[in-house]
């Protein structure tokens, strides 16, 4: 199943609009959305385009990983 290409596709696919607000990274203004198997996910304002891609500043909020620390080890 590919991603949906536009808010209509969005909704047929059982996608529900939560609400908007402002990215916390780069202000940028945001659609927040539900995927059919309940997770949120930003999309970019009045489009079908995942925030991720186009925020300069995506790899802040991206989760490590399994099995991997979100802390470097430091040598001595």
């Amino acid at each position: 199943m590919s991603f949906p290409k536009t808010l209509d596709e969005m909704t047929a696919a059982g996608y529900t609009f939560e609400g908007g607000a402002d990215c916390k990274a780069c202000k940028a203004p945001i659609e927040w959305w539900k995927t059919p198997k309940g997770k949120k996910i930003p999309m970019d304002h009045g489009t079908a385009n995942p925030h991720w891609a186009s925020c300069p500043n995506a790899q802040d909020f991206r989760r490590p990983k399994a099995g991997r620390s979100t802390h470097e080890t430091l040598s001595e």
